[in-house]
């Protein structure tokens, strides 16, 4: 008899991609904001444009793209663009 075990129940899947450290698809067991997924993703990386980041998120049969500016939350400014990503989210660092 084989014995399987599950590795990631309900996992939320999400994209960083562009000028992060470590680009690529992670899976996490719960819910994280932008910044933690920046964070995990090795943060942006020299040259990155900190201020022009966004996400993608598709919502039934559109795409919208949410504002993130990384130098304005360095400086404890407008935190309400932190927000909670969702499965399928793409975060872009040009």
């Amino acid at each position: 008899m084989a014995a399987v075990s599950v590795m990631q129940l309900g996992s939320l899947q999400y994209y960083v991609v562009g000028k992060v450290a470590k680009p690529g698809m992670y899976n996490v067991s719960k819910s994280l904001t932008v910044l933690q997924a920046l964070a995990l993703a090795g943060g942006p990386v020299v040259f990155a444009k900190e201020d022009k980041i966004s996400i993608l998120r598709n919502h039934g049969k559109e795409t919208l793209r949410l504002p993130f500016n990384y130098e304005e939350i360095k400086k404890g400014k407008n935190l309400e663009q932190n927000i909670l990503l969702e499965r399928g989210d793409v975060v872009i660092v040009p």
